[in-house]
């Protein structure tokens, strides 16, 4: 067994900064989103809290196809 390349390995691990990025990003942009809706309509911090969960998790389920395609494009490129 080779030890690893730390190019190759520097390369990968920046791939996948890039990739949670992307998903955390995302995550937090759609539960923000959904916060201000619930801010807005004057919600009680129960729904609130809601909405900002179920945000948490519409912005995973939207983001995790891109940001394995981030990581797959990383990684060839």
């Amino acid at each position: 067994m080779s030890p690893a390349d730390p190019e190759t390995t520097r390369q990968f691990l920046e791939a996948v900064v890039a990739a949670l990025s992307i998903l955390g990003g995302g995550m937090a942009y759609v539960s923000g989103y959904k916060a201000s809706e619930a801010l807005a309509e004057g919600q009680p911090p129960e729904i609130l809290g809601q909405r900002v969960n179920e945000g948490i998790g519409q912005g995973f389920r939207a983001f995790w196809p891109l940001s394995v395609v981030v990581l797959i494009i990383m990684v060839w490129g």
